[in-house]
């Protein structure tokens, strides 16, 4: 049997399909894996943005509108759902089906649905509304409550300075800055030339003060979200958000909170896309399918979801997902406008400010608990003249622990 076969290409780059190294989603051909997730990503990000839309549109809530959004519901959770077990699967996922056929308890409560929203001939709710009801986040002009001495972070008190390219973490009872707006670039301008070091990896902020940055990476996933923002706004901290596109057309509402509370929100690309071959060969060589219009789309995409959903323009700032970026697409990045922001390493592999927020199995080497965070953090260059200052943490809105978080 050839191994490539001239009349199949893969659906995302293009290439030809060699067929030891093939995956299927339904019956769509891909070069390789990570063609295959960043086709699926794609797709479940452009369903849940198709039913974002839809909500928003300020036509009459008739019954065709009913059911143009229960279909767009249909096909942004079908989506969601195949990119879940694509993620979640072994080695073996290609051999899994990925054709999703409904119930007889799923069709059964489709029908209803249907039925009811031909019977009922009452406006049906506004998104807001909704999800008031459902007991989903309202937001509120009032400023954060001061916090209690109990709720305070166990960190040295910071003073933001203006170099600090994130928002720190403020002392207790006062209120933090604002971040500055960035500049914003008209869509015709040409890209300027990169500027000397706006292609390097911020991994610190300013030593010389006593502060240290607070940073979230939001995914796709929001289960943790309400702790985080409710423990800030109680201890009176901002810290920087790094949203998907994907994660903010999902949570809109808790996207329009964190903008609400002050916290500074920084581009995390559009669907989280891997860009280097770290997972496969831990070196950051860029991928193929990574270029500069890659890249910039990416960008691009989640910056606009995000004035859509919030009027307001992002930070100026991104971090890669997964850690992978190298010089040429940090390059790349700041040619639209955008430097990275890393966190904190220190001496030796063992110590650094990523918290493993994100890792589940106690068995594993790389677990910790909170204690054993939070005691990281605090011990954090004990014996240099820097200490903790300037430090910037790495922890995660969505956490797969039941306990222990």
């Amino acid at each position: 049997m050839a191994e490539c076969d001239a009349g199949r290409r893969c659906r995302q780059c293009g290439e030809r399909i060699l067929w030891r190294s093939a995956r299927f989603v339904g019956s769509r051909a891909f070069c390789w894996e990570p063609c295959a997730i960043v086709w699926l990503f794609g797709t479940a990000s452009r369903t849940a943005w198709s039913r974002i839309r839809w909500e928003m549109d300020r036509r009459p809530r008739n019954l065709r509108w009913r059911l143009q959004l229960l279909w767009l519901s249909w096909l942004a959770a079908a989506a969601q759902r195949r990119l879940d077990r694509r993620l979640s699967a072994t080695s073996h996922a290609k051999d899994l089906p990925w054709f999703w056929v409904p119930s007889l308890r799923g069709a059964t409560a489709l029908v209803l649905a249907l039925a009811a929203c031909g019977i009922s001939g009452a406006r049906a709710p506004e998104p807001g509304a909704l999800a008031s009801a459902r007991g989903g986040p309202t937001l509120s002009s009032q400023a954060p409550a001061g916090p209690s001495p109990a709720a305070s972070p166990h960190i040295p008190p910071a003073i933001p300075p203006a170099a600090m390219p994130i928002a720190p973490v403020a002392p207790p009872g006062t209120h933090a800055p604002p971040p500055p707006a960035p500049v914003e670039r008209p869509a015709h301008a040409r890209p300027h030339p990169t500027p000397r070091g706006a292609s390097d990896d911020i991994q610190r902020g300013d030593v010389s003060t006593r502060q240290i940055a607070l940073t979230f990476d939001g995914g796709s996933e929001a289960n943790v979200v309400g702790e985080i923002l409710d423990s800030l706004r109680a201890a009176n901290v901002r810290a920087t958000m790094f949203l998907t596109g994907q994660f903010m057309r999902l949570h809109p509402d808790w996207v329009r909170r964190m903008v609400a509370d002050g916290h500074e929100v920084a581009n995390h690309t559009d669907t989280h896309p891997h860009l280097t071959t770290y997972a496969g060969n831990h070196r950051q060589r860029t991928l193929p399918i990574v270029t500069r219009e890659f890249l910039n789309g990416q960008l691009r995409q989640a910056a606009e979801s995000f004035r859509t959903i919030t009027g307001k323009a992002m930070a100026p700032f991104w971090r890669a997902p997964y850690g992978e970026h190298n010089r040429e697409i940090r390059a790349w990045a700041a040619e639209a406008g955008y430097r990275h922001v890393s966190w904190t390493q220190g001496v030796g592999t063992a110590e650094d400010l990523d918290t493993r927020d994100w890792v589940a199995d106690r068995s594993s080497h790389i677990y910790r608990s909170r204690e054993e965070i939070a005691t990281r953090i605090l011990e954090f260059g004990n014996g240099s003249p820097e200490g903790l200052s300037g430090g910037i943490v790495l922890m995660h809105l969505n956490s797969n622990r039941q306990t222990d978080r």
